[in-house]
């Protein structure tokens, strides 16, 4: 037991040295990620993958034979003879001096398809890695986005693909060239009877290569914390920008640029810690390769003596050995920074993974059944709790029936599930229990998502714009829309008029998220998305909450042209958004579900929930 007892100690001690907890990214499992995505680009692009590795290698190789071209030169100068090249042919010093010439051409024609193909192998990892992420976002469950901030979000989407493509292409490209030129020079080594000088260099590279992996595994966490401080500051800081109205208004630059002077002193901190790390490994490996060199002029001037070997053939191995040691030591200088490319590309890959990787609840059904219309809606004893807290009921079992050409309303407190109802229309989530049933018959879950909310219009609280013209918001709902049809929707909308008084009219640029816009402007415009869309049914999402009274009348005039013939439901949050509704519903709170319903002239004289509500003067 006692035995044990150590040997659980020491394995903990060994574990807790040589691996991370969550901050720290870089582990096996983790590289193998970046690893993998690297095999996942080369099965899509093998062609491209080829020609990384053919061109690099190729260039690693010829640029390590140079210093045996210019050894048979001087030797072929000083001893008036031919020299074999590859006991394939001899050649003499004009011989030879085009053979370096064709070398040269080759190393500069390798040189430049190895730039060309690793910028585009690189370059579509970085394209393909954005696209898997958007599709991933615009895939995922919208409660996704609740958990993660959108700065977070932007970083990882423009920062982290931009690391993993460049680390790619370091890590790569080094790791090639330094495999093939050092392999390259140890043969000729060899091949040119140099066995000692072959077999210390390559023990010396093992032991350097090991030294080097050993200590940068030893400090890559040091380097990864670093990174993802600077990650983290990178999607705080875009968070901050996108919330510029609120510094401004509150008055809190100084506050904020000496907050994010705090957040960049940590990551300068944790740099500097891996700095004097990294410092400390190079030092360390200027100093080894540093004393291989007078090392193997030793042994190159026992050699001599020993064998009284002339000094022109000394003069003429001196330029063979010491540009192929050059190559070796060079292969040795790189593992560093390609180690640490390596490191932050798969760092990167681990980020982009958090975002592709969780599987989303709701599905689009794209071969699902296409509805051509909705005639009615069935909610057919569904409930619904969050699937991150099951244990909070929302909305109790409920069976309700909503029809073409009616209007429906849910009232309640904060909280009651009023909005819920509108999201699992919208179908954002799945009921926990139940079915909802389009047109009686087809379960919402199976049909094609994207046909069934064609025949939805959406009105919320906080209008969604886009960056782009009026033109281009629009007709987002219906993108084959002609001109016309949305000059028409927005006379509807009353929104032709102010259009028309601007310099760019309907190619005029809204700005990010609609900043040129009243809030009344940006709801109108809205409204004429939905106006073009024409859709069977028509949900309004507390559609006038944010607008003062004067603006909400002239809104609600247009939202009750809209609804004209269409099944309407209203999230209401005013009163006067529901006086004229055909079935209000009344939602009791801490998920109750339905207490009340009626016509608004029914409920307010009946003694309960919505009298209380009203007489509270809460519903105004």
């Amino acid at each position: 037991m006692f035995i044990m007892s150590k040997v659980k100690k020491v394995y903990t001690k060994i574990k807790k040295k040589w691996s991370f907890d969550n901050t720290g990214k870089f582990t096996l499992k983790k590289f193998g990620l970046f690893i993998r995505m690297n095999i996942e680009i080369a099965k899509k692009n093998p062609l491209l993958f080829f020609g990384v590795v053919f061109f690099t290698s190729l260039d690693a190789i010829f640029a390590a034979m140079l210093p045996l071209f210019s050894s048979k030169i001087i030797t072929t100068l000083v001893q008036n003879n031919k020299q074999w090249l590859f006991n394939w042919m001899e050649l003499d010093s004009t011989g030879w001096l085009y053979a370096i010439a064709i070398n040269l051409a080759i190393i500069i024609i390798c040189e430049y398809f190895t730039n060309f193909t690793i910028a585009l192998y690189s370059a579509q990892i970085e394209v393909m890695q954005r696209l898997k992420i958007l599709k991933a976002l615009t895939d995922q469950d919208v409660d996704f986005y609740f958990d993660h901030v959108s700065g977070n979000i932007l970083t990882r989407l423009v920062g982290d693909t931009q690391f993993l493509a460049l680390g790619v292409q370091q890590f790569l490209t080094n790791l090639i060239y330094a495999f093939s030129g050092s392999i390259t020079a140890i043969t000729i080594m060899y091949t040119q009877n140099l066995y000692m000088i072959a077999t210390l260099s390559l023990v010396y590279l093992l032991i350097a290569n090991l030294f080097c992996v050993g200590f940068f595994i030893d400090m890559r966490r040091k380097l990864i914390l670093a990174f993802d401080i600077k990650r983290e500051t990178d999607a705080d800081m875009t968070d901050r920008i996108n919330n510029i109205s609120l510094i401004k208004a509150s008055g809190t630059e100084e506050f904020e640029i000496k907050r994010l002077e705090e957040k960049n002193k940590d990551y300068e901190n944790g740099l500097t810690k891996f700095t004097h790390s990294s410092a400390l490994l190079n030092t360390s490996l200027t100093f080894v390769i540093q004393l291989l060199i007078p090392i193997i002029f030793i042994i190159i001037a026992v050699q001599y003596l020993s064998n009284n070997q002339s000094s022109n053939s000394l003069g003429a191995d001196i330029a063979l050995i010491f540009p192929l040691l050059s190559t070796l030591i060079g292969g040795i200088a790189i593992l560093l920074p390609s180690l640490r490319s390596a490191t932050a590309a798969s760092n990167a890959a681990n980020r982009i993974s958090e975002l592709t990787d969780p599987k989303p609840m709701v599905h689009s059904n794209l071969k699902g059944y296409k509805i051509d219309k909705i005639d009615k809606i069935v909610l057919d004893n569904i409930s619904f709790s969050y699937p991150k807290k099951p244990e909070r009921i929302v909305i109790p079992p409920t069976k309700l029936i909503f029809e073409k050409g009616k209007s429906y309303a849910f009232v309640g407190q904060t909280g009651s599930g009023k909005t819920t109802i509108a999201k699992l229309l919208l179908r954002f989530y799945v009921p926990t229990d139940g079915k909802i049933l389009i047109n009686g018959e087809y379960n919402l879950n199976r049909i094609n998502l994207p046909a069934y909310l064609n025949h939805i219009g959406y009105v919320e609280q906080e209008p969604q714009i886009l960056y782009g013209t009026f033109l281009d918001n629009i007709k987002y709902s219906k993108f084959d829309a002609t001109d016309e049809e949305v000059i028409q929707a927005c006379k509807k909308a009353e929104l032709h008029d102010f259009i028309m008084s601007l310099p760019d009219q309907y190619h005029t640029v809204l700005g990010q998220r609609g900043f040129i816009l009243s809030g009344g402007q940006k709801q109108r415009l809205v409204i004429a998305r939905v106006f073009l869309k024409d859709p069977d049914v028509v949900i309004l999402d507390e559609a006038t909450s944010a607008l003062d009274n004067v603006v909400e009348k002239e809104i609600q005039d247009k939202l009750e042209e809209l609804i004209k013939g269409r099944m309407c439901i209203t999230i209401a949050h005013r009163l006067t958004t529901i006086k004229n509704v055909d079935e209000i519903y009344v939602l009791g709170p801490n998920g109750v579900g339905i207490v009340q319903m009626g016509t608004f002239d029914q409920l307010k004289k009946q003694p309960g929930h919505f009298r209380n509500l009203y007489e509270a003067g809460l519903m105004e």
